[in-house]
């Protein structure tokens, strides 16, 4: 039986912003790079990668294989502190709240936490989505901390997509929304699993997808949100400044430039996902000339949700490809 053991703690960023940690490590078994796990555009850490079902924890095959784990909330998302706007009602028209370059912030705290806490002078760095380009944008900034990096299911903005962006302005598709979507937003469970089943190619979703990881995330997203139940319909909050630099990107436009990164790099880009574009990936793969090691991981057949699919929908796959590069 495994030892798996969970702590929740909050750090202090140098802007003086209280980050939310999980940390999963391995008693006895804990001396591979240790890794920070950073989420998505509009989901906090622990919905992607450590729900209580079986196959629901990324963060808990990784400390099982010996890595220290800490699952980071950025601000704004989570059980890390929001700004004050946040609870105060939307603003349609104001300022997105959180880009993707503040983030870099709460990214450096969580390292030097674990870099002091694991007595190692690198860490590997994962991101999802958005998450992934924020961890671009540490390893650029911070290529001393850094040995390797996980892109999963990133952008970059190298390809400006010819289809109309959901998030662009009616009268002018270069422009985001800011008049609709202001300073953050409130999100419904139920686009998890809309999203989820546009991604999934056979009728019976099950088939592919235990309703279980549909229940358990759900429920995390409500609970990573205090209010979330003073609303009817539930929903959680999360601030706009990911979503903007999403739609940036999709235009076409580099939020930094990947020739700064130098450790290795591997980019998961599943056939099914909708998010990363091949075109796109191709463009990272062209300017990562300065990565220690580039290397490509295109499964076929595969969703945006790989990790919380059933596991031979590509999941131990993917688990086995990570688990090698990050030696």
């Amino acid at each position: 039986m495994t030892n798996v053991t969970r702590r929740d703690f909050h750090v202090k960023t140098r802007d003086n912003v209280s980050i939310a940690i999980r940390e999963l490590r391995q008693v006895g078994h804990d001396d591979r790079v240790p890794m920070i796990l950073l989420h998505g555009t509009r989901i906090p850490g622990l919905s992607e990668f450590d729900l209580d079902v079986p196959n629901g924890s990324l963060a808990e095959d990784l400390a099982k294989q010996g890595h220290v784990v800490y699952i980071v909330d950025a601000r704004g998302f989570g059980r890390s502190e929001r700004p004050a706007e946040m609870d105060e009602p939307r603003q349609p028209g104001k300022r997105s709240l959180v880009r993707t370059v503040e983030i870099t912030h709460d990214v450096d705290a969580a390292v030097e936490h674990l870099i002091d806490a694991t007595g190692q002078k690198k860490v590997a760095l994962f991101g999802w989505g958005v998450g992934g380009t924020c961890v671009q944008m540490y390893a650029s900034l911070y290529p001393q901390k850094v040995s390797h990096l996980v892109f999963y299911n990133t952008i970059y903005g190298g390809y400006k997509r010819p289809t109309r962006s959901t998030f662009a302005h009616p009268d002018d598709a270069e422009k985001f929304n800011q008049e609709e979507y202001g300073n953050y937003n409130l999100n419904s469970i139920e686009l998890l699993e809309e999203h989820w089943d546009t991604q999934i190619p056979i009728d019976d979703k099950v088939a592919w997808r235990d309703p279980e990881m549909v229940k358990a995330f759900s429920q995390a997203l409500l609970d990573g949100d205090p209010t979330s139940m003073q609303r009817t319909p539930p929903s959680y909050r999360s601030p706009n400044g990911m979503l903007e630099d999403l739609f940036r990107m999709s235009r076409g436009e580099k939020l930094m430039h990947a020739n700064q990164i130098y450790a290795k790099v591997m980019i998961v880009n599943p056939e099914l996902d909708t998010l990363s574009k091949d075109e796109d990936m191709d463009a990272l793969v062209e300017d990562l000339c300065h990565a220690e090691q580039v290397l490509v991981y295109a499964p076929k057949n595969t969703t945006h949700y790989i990790l919380l699919d059933r596991p031979e929908r590509g999941r131990n796959d993917l688990l086995a490809k990570m688990d090698e590069f990050l030696y």
